[in-house]
């Protein structure tokens, strides 16, 4: 399903904040575009190398030359492809620390400055969740619990209750009503 604009209205979120939304959104198609086009662009000089490798096998010269030129880009390659990889599953994992931190309670507005002073080396993803999620979960309770939100309050007990009439009825007429109020001066 596309990100439009008229589905983000649908949700009801404001016209300023569809804005936001598509201009982020752009930003990250157009880096991934970006990362495609250089890694293809590696492909194809890759292929190539290959390629004049052959050549330089068949003409039977130069052959040492083109196959280290030929590693070497290959390990280039490969390096991108685990940087690109590892980037890859780093975002991967911040998304569901995000989520676990969610889960636990942390209050929506301090979860961004939780996440940058997590150590998140220690956690792992396996099969696209978080590897022994309720531990983490309960070392984030302790560690974090200041930022955890209290969504109930409970009152000091009383263990003298105030004594005391209960007041004076309530007039049932105007009569009534002005007795009291003018009576009952001191």
């Amino acid at each position: 399903m596309a990100l439009t604009r008229k589905m983000l209205k649908a949700m009801g979120i404001e016209d300023e904040k569809v804005d936001q939304i598509i201009e982020e959104h752009v930003e990250s198609i157009d880096g991934l575009k970006a990362e495609r086009d250089r890694y293809k662009a590696g492909a194809e000089e890759a292929e190539g190398l290959r390629k004049q490798l052959e050549e330089a096998k068949a003409a039977g010269e130069g052959a040492g030359e083109y196959e280290e030129k030929y590693k070497a880009k290959c390990k280039e390659l490969d390096d991108y492809r685990a940087k690109v990889d590892g980037e890859a599953a780093e975002r991967e994992k911040r998304g569901l620390y995000r989520k676990l931190l969610e889960d636990a309670g942390i209050d929506p507005k301090r979860v961004d400055t939780v996440l940058k002073v997590s150590d998140l080396s220690k956690v792992s993803v396996k099969d696209g969740a978080i590897e022994g999620a309720e531990g983490i979960a309960d070392g984030i309770k302790t560690e974090w619990a200041d930022f955890i939100a209290t969504t109930s309050t409970k009152g000091a007990p009383v263990p003298n209750p105030p004594k005391g009439d209960g007041g004076a009825a309530a007039p049932k007429n105007l009569r009534e009503a002005l007795h009291q109020r003018y009576d009952n001066k001191e």
